[in-house]
């Protein structure tokens, strides 16, 4: 008994001795027993902007939301020279700082501590390192010339648009989707300077930075470390039109620190978690970081490839909580990819099955020999895509353009398109909106270990929610085919509907009907087709959405069959009714119409418009404006050589 007594005193003291050289330690609890929250009331506990985010994508409310038990709290803090750091909630887990063996000791004997590990070594001055996470991403001394005006775009790019080019960004931006009403937060090791960086003088005058806090000193104010959290905020927030502008300058920030570039332990990982849950709490819609954690400064916390699973660290495990909470989660695959063996493959938390991980290519393409590799270990597709992390452009600590290298570059620059993309679709969730995103991307039908799923195209992006919104039906009673849909649109798309019958070749383009507003969003749409055939037949027909720059979809492809002969007759047919912006008029004519006039009349008699014009035999669509028309009956006519043919009362 006495050997046994004195075997468990030898380890003891083995631990606290082993710890002494720590001050920082990790505290897992055993379960959330006791909580005076419930599931079914997490206004308690979560905050309004929380609640909208799940609400919005039917995320449920489960244990993991719910905060550590308070007196599981209130018991750490009783013991003397203990101090509570952070808290993750997620994790079920706390961050301390003590250099109290005894007050170790004391906690461990706690029936609902779980664990308790050292994650850092006892605070000292810096140890006058860079972190590893920062290799290969210091910017270049050189100034950059402005490249020129890109007058053909809505935004003069200067030296950024090669980086948003690659993409195709500037199709979201031209269409004014420039990341508004999109919050993102950035974890990283410091946004020096960004206070005063001229760079950033449109966003501090639009009120984009929204908050801010430094996890490692414990304070609110990031703008006094390392310049690479800055170097990255650029890369998205810059507007300096002619010289930089970054890839969604319209969205909201919060900027939280969390790595200290003096050294590298898994206190950084807490501090990333503890950040993350920041971020739900102030109602971050997303999350990009440039941060990556496999080796540390004592290789006995050091992260194995097999460990690299997506599902063993704590950063890792956070970033997917993250993504359990609605929020997209960026971060940069990591620089490994040239030193070879198992250092090779991709960082926490870019291992995590729902993290979006970025690898770096060049302006050509070319996959960036440091960009790390995939799988994760294990086996997961990674890294999901690539951006331009190659002589990215960034703003130098003067406010001028500068150039750096490194996946840390390449993640914001495609998080910052893809924070653009979810404003035009907020209506799908995080996940739809980063695999249509992976669905667009060059070798989405061939990927590898090197590119994932390639480089997004945010053109064909937009074209793959378009078709996922649109509903429609065809339908035929006799000798009129019926369209019904509704899409997702504004007035600078269309849609053609076409026609093939019989022994036609081709299709035939037998209306044009334009998007019905200025504001994108989703409409509502009937189409009446008139048939005139002497005798049965099959017809073939299309409906395609034109978006701008030329793009079509057909969303819809079907053939009705015809098992009658259709009278030759005119048909005059107008839609809609009641009308909201524009009111079609389609003409069936039979044989060509000398003077065709067109008149709309308002219930007094008053003539509120007029057109007129010949056409020829066939069909003839026209549109009219009916936008700023007052709410009310109205009465639209055709005239034939001064004949009234057709007469209709309209709906406003």
């Amino acid at each position: 008994m006495k050997s046994i007594l004195f075997l468990i005193a030898c380890l003891t003291l083995s631990s606290i001795i082993s710890e002494a050289q720590y001050s920082r330690f990790i505290i897992t609890f055993k379960n959330k027993n006791g909580t005076i929250f419930s599931l079914a009331n997490p206004s308690q506990y979560l905050s309004a902007k929380s609640l909208a985010r799940r609400s919005r994508q039917n995320i449920a409310i489960d244990s993991t939301d719910l905060p550590i038990v308070s007196t599981y709290l209130d018991s750490i803090r009783s013991i003397a020279n203990v101090q509570i750091l952070n808290k993750s909630k997620w994790l079920n887990q706390i961050c301390i700082s003590t250099t109290d063996p005894v007050a170790l000791t004391i906690i461990n004997s706690l029936s609902f501590v779980k664990t308790t590990a050292p994650v850092a070594l006892r605070l000292m001055a810096p140890i006058g390192r860079d972190s590893k996470r920062m290799e290969q991403e210091q910017p270049t001394t050189e100034k950059i010339n402005n490249q020129g005006s890109f007058t053909a775009n809505s935004i003069n790019y200067g030296n950024t648009f090669n980086q948003v080019h690659l993409h195709n960004g500037e199709y979201l931006h031209n269409q004014g989707f420039t990341g508004e009403g999109i919050t993102i937060a950035i974890l990283d090791a410091g946004f020096f300077g960004y206070k005063t960086n001229r760079v950033f003088d449109s966003i501090r005058l639009q009120n984009g930075i929204s908050g801010e806090w430094d996890f490692v000193a414990g304070e609110q104010s990031v703008n006094e470390d390392d310049t690479h959290g800055m170097f990255c905020f650029s890369i998205m927030a810059a507007n300096r039109p002619g010289s930089m502008v970054g890839t969604s300058p319209k969205a909201k920030f919060y900027l939280y620190r969390t790595e200290d570039v003096s050294s590298e332990y898994p206190v950084e990982e807490q501090n990333w978690a503890a950040a993350a849950e920041l971020a739900d709490s102030v109602g971050a819609d997303m999350i990009s970081s440039s941060l990556g954690y496999a080796d540390f400064d004592n290789p006995s916390f050091d992260h194995s490839y097999a460990q690299r699973d997506g599902n063993t660290s704590i950063i890792t495990r956070a970033a997917d909580l993250a993504a359990r909470k609605g929020i997209i989660v960026m971060n940069s695959a990591g620089n490994d990819g040239a030193i070879g063996n198992d250092q090779k493959f991709v960082a926490c938390p870019a291992d995590g099955d729902s993290v979006t991980a970025v690898g770096a290519v060049d302006a050509n393409g070319t996959i960036a020999p440091f960009s790390s590799w995939g799988p994760n270990g294990a086996g997961k597709r990674k890294p999901n895509i690539v951006s331009l992390g190659v002589a990215t452009t960034i703003a130098g600590v003067d406010g001028n353009p500068s150039s750096g290298n490194g996946t840390s570059f390449a993640n914001p620059n495609v998080a910052g398109l893809i924070a653009c993309f979810w404003q035009a679709f907020p209506e799908f969730n995080n996940m739809t909106i980063t695999d249509a995103v992976q669905r667009s991307a060059t070798k989405f039908n061939n990927p590898d270990d090197r590119f994932g799923y390639g480089i997004p195209d945010f053109k064909k992006a937009f074209a793959i929610l378009i078709a996922k919104n649109f509903t429609g039906t065809l339908s035929n009673d006799k000798c009129v085919t019926t369209f019904n849909w509704n899409g997702k649109d504004n007035n600078l798309m269309r849609y053609d509907i076409e026609r093939k019958a019989g022994t036609d070749t081709g299709y035939t383009r037998i209306v044009s009907i334009p998007g019905l507003t200025a504001a994108f969003g989703l409409n509502t749409y009937s189409f009446r087709d008139s048939l005139k055939y002497s005798s049965p037949l099959n017809i073939k027909y299309r409906l395609k959405q034109i978006l701008p720059g030329d793009s079509s979809l057909v969303l819809i492809d079907s053939a009705i069959a015809i098992t009658s002969a259709c009278a030759v007759s005119s048909g005059i047919m107008v839609s809609p009714n009641p009308v909201k912006n524009n009111i079609n008029l389609t003409i069936n004519a039979v044989e060509a119409i000398q003077k065709m006039s067109i008149g709309l009349y308002n219930m007094s008699g008053q003539k509120l418009y007029s057109y007129e014009r010949s056409i020829p035999a066939g069909l003839f669509t026209h549109t009219i404006s009916a936008a700023g028309l007052p709410s009310g009956v109205y009465i639209i006519t055709v005239r034939n050589n001064h004949k009234i043919i057709f007469s209709s009362k309209i709906v406003k």
